[in-house]
């Protein structure tokens, strides 16, 4: 009997938001997500594809609103360590991030139970229908173009890629998550 495709965790165990994603990068031997260069191992041997992809997570994790003024100071370092622990001083300027790769042939009899003390972004039509979330019932819509669902704590939204995820979309994510806290829950 095959066994079961396993889902990719990278990140720490514990997060503020999920990232669900349907393609690994290629990682270099003995990677580890705490390691100073992480991220820039992963931009090193995946390119701008990659990259892309972790600078709109690090758009969508930071607390402070700066996508435009003064180039995105606020976002880039947390590029750097966006799959680090969050350590007390980089709490008040980051939310800490994690991302899962759900394999193709993930197979689900019920719909998956998302943790309500975190923000799960599922990103793109393809790990939508690998996690059977073609739709979500009593959904609301976050923005006026109907791109971002949203029940609970899930959001389903497009693929991270700036032609599909523009920064408003981006600042519209990050303004959502930044304005509930979910350690009240």
């Amino acid at each position: 009997m095959p066994s079961q495709p396993t889902i990719l965790t990278l990140g720490p165990s514990t997060a503020e938001v999920i990232f669900y994603l349907p393609t690994p990068p290629v990682l270099p031997p003995h990677w580890h997500h705490n390691q100073a260069n992480a991220i820039t191992d992963i931009i090193a041997l995946n390119g701008n594809h990659w990259r892309k992809i972790v600078t709109i997570m690090a758009k969508i994790c930071c607390r402070h609103s700066d996508l435009s003024a003064n180039h995105g100071a606020a976002w880039k370092p947390i590029r750097q360590s966006l799959l680090q622990d969050v350590s007390p001083q980089s709490f008040a300027h980051r939310l800490s991030c994690q991302i899962q790769i759900i394999p193709d042939q993930l197979s689900h009899a019920t719909e998956p139970l998302f943790n309500p003390k975190c923000w799960h972004i599922v990103c793109g039509k393809e790990t939508q229908q690998r996690l059977g979330l073609h739709t979500i019932e009593h959904a609301q819509t976050v923005d006026p173009n109907n791109k971002i669902q949203r029940q609970q704590t899930c959001l389903l939204t497009p693929y991270l890629d700036y032609r599909q995820y523009a920064n408003a979309l981006i600042e519209t994510t990050r303004l959502l998550i930044a304005s509930e806290d979910l350690s009240l829950n």
